[in-house]
């Protein structure tokens, strides 16, 4: 990370402020417009440090953009930018929102807001493509057993219509095998797996609940 920004944290507030008003077409687009804008044509965040955001903010579950906007608030100014850049990036959408939540209850869905709702979506769908082209040549590149494993994961994605987790946790240690071989150490190995083994319930009712709930949840929250 650099050491001394060439931007103040105002400027990155009023920058996500700006985002947050106007940023259309989901978060897929708008982490393409924070590419744009911060690292090709501001040169505020490196590109290293906004490819290693995109990658924690795709790992971590929630809101991809809310979340890399929060990565960059903190790239140079820590916990504050991080608070600041994520609530400047939230708020005007939150009132947005709300506002339009509102309209749309108290007049009973007039005709004329849905015809904007559906023109707007189709625009999105445009949106949406460029930004994804973008950043899917940005995070995989040339790199031949990425893009394997993107096209395994789409294909799948596409039949099934649903995430599978454990493909995705399999792509990833697939390329952390390949690319970094972690040194095995069967004896810490042992030291450490046989006590949790022997803490596994077996006929326990209660606790056999507890781990179906607990598995229930890590699910939901992946």
């Amino acid at each position: 990370m650099e050491n001394k920004p060439n931007y103040s944290l105002k400027d990155l507030v009023f920058y996500f402020l700006k985002l947050g008003a106007s940023g259309f077409g989901g978060p897929v687009a708008l982490v393409g417009y924070m590419y744009r804008d911060l690292v090709e044509n501001k040169q505020w965040i490196s590109d290293d440090d906004y490819k290693e955001g995109l990658a924690l903010s795709q790992l971590a579950p929630g809101p991809l953009a809310a979340q890399l906007s929060i990565y960059l608030g903190y790239v140079h100014y820590r916990i504050l930018g991080a608070t600041l850049a994520g609530l400047a990036f939230v708020f005007p959408s939150f009132l947005m929102v709300l506002a339009i939540g509102w309209a749309y209850v108290t007049f009973d869905g007039l005709p004329l807001m849905q015809s904007i709702f559906y023109g707007v979506g189709a625009a999105v769908i445009g949106i949406i493509s460029i930004g994804s082209y973008k950043l899917t040549s940005k995070s995989i590149g040339k790199d031949y057993w990425l893009w394997a494993i993107f096209l395994v994961l789409a294909v799948f994605t596409f039949i099934t219509e649903e995430e599978n987790m454990w493909l995705i946790i399999g792509g990833g240690v697939l390329i952390w095998l390949m690319k970094s071989p972690p040194k095995w150490n069967f004896g810490s190995l042992k030291t450490i797996a046989l006590p949790v083994l022997l803490q596994i319930p077996t006929q326990d009712s209660t606790n056999a609940k507890l781990w179906q709930i607990a598995w229930f949840f890590t699910k939901a929250g992946a």
